[in-house]
């Protein structure tokens, strides 16, 4: 198992030890980053191509470079946005609970923790080409009682960390884990 004893998160306790976190296979991001990039040819086409001819709007190179920095801004914070919502989407499980840290935007972000008592079920679910080729899928916690149940979204190896939550699950139950 590797080793996430150094990394911390807000609400952690003093006694709380990070034994492992995931976070979206990186694969999943291929489809905003390909619309990034088809964005950012756009303008470019634009220019190349001999649109001149169907569009008939005179703007001054003023005009055209506040457009051009405008798109620009927006692809560049639509792509930040994305990249951040894909690398603070994080799953975190300690010596104590699993936590669920869903990222929304800069201002907005939701916590679900629950402790490793309350994890009954484990099951992981990979359907189609991609997620069965390059090994990632889902996996759902189902807790007991008033708890959420958690769902991991497009990890990596969802069957290898399915083993290691009931592995751990079953060290805290018999009190072996501190």
């Amino acid at each position: 198992m590797d080793n996430y004893h150094h990394l911390r998160f807000e609400g952690e306790d003093n006694d709380e030890t990070t034994l492992f976190f995931l976070r979206a296979h990186p694969l999943t991001n291929l489809g905003w980053i390909i619309l990034v990039l088809i964005f950012l040819a756009l303008p470019i086409v634009f220019k190349v191509l001999p649109i001149d001819a169907l569009v008939v709007i005179n703007l001054s190179a003023r005009n055209i470079f506040l457009a051009a920095t405008t798109w620009y801004l927006g692809v560049a914070g639509f792509s930040f946005q994305r990249f951040l919502g894909w690398y603070f989407n994080i799953y975190i499980l300690t010596n104590k609970r699993i936590v669920d840290i869903d990222f929304y935007g800069l201002f907005y972000r939701s916590v679900s923790q629950a402790s490793l008592s309350n994890v009954e079920d484990i099951t992981y679910t990979k359907g189609g080409l991609f997620q069965n080729f390059f090994d990632y899928g889902n996996l759902t916690l189902q807790t007991a009682g008033t708890a959420p149940n958690f769902e991991f979204t497009s990890i990596p190896d969802p069957e290898g960390n399915q083993q290691k939550i009931i592995d751990l699950v079953t060290k805290y139950k018999k009190g072996q884990l501190k």
